[in-house]
């Protein structure tokens, strides 16, 4: 422990602003990949933007039912301003009144946001504590 404390005493000025930290709240994006046609199926993506660290979880929820099936999960993207993007995709065939979630939990603090979509709506999001 001792050593540890040496160390970051020696490093941590010399380092100071060259390391990023928590960013906060991460903002999440819902938007069809491509315009959707009623009755049609399309592919809905989530953005997940300033992430850091990179340590969070993406669920699709419909009408508040969690949803697997047609999820795919990119990798955690660095970006130039040393935090991170990832994107979840969601295939799917809005019926009228669908309501998708994309659910964002983080492992570091254990916070969620959530951003919403619904055929013919402009997406919605949020912060749940």
């Amino acid at each position: 422990a001792q050593i540890c404390r040496e160390i970051l005493g020696i490093l941590g000025p010399k380092l100071a602003g060259h390391l990023p930290e928590a960013r906060g709240i991460p903002v999440v994006s819902v938007f069809p990949s491509q315009p959707p046609s009623p009755g049609e199926a399309t592919t809905l993506v989530c953005l997940v933007e300033n992430i850091f660290p990179p340590v969070l979880d993406i669920g699709w929820t419909v009408a508040g039912a969690a949803v697997t099936r047609g999820v795919t999960l990119g990798p955690f993207v660095p970006t130039s301003d040393l935090t991170f993007v990832r994107f979840s995709r969601l295939s799917v065939r809005p019926a009228a009144g669908d309501v998708h979630a994309c659910v964002v939990t983080s492992r570091w603090d254990n916070a969620t946001a959530v951003a919403y979509w619904g055929e013919g709506t402009a997406a919605l999001g949020g912060f749940l504590g």
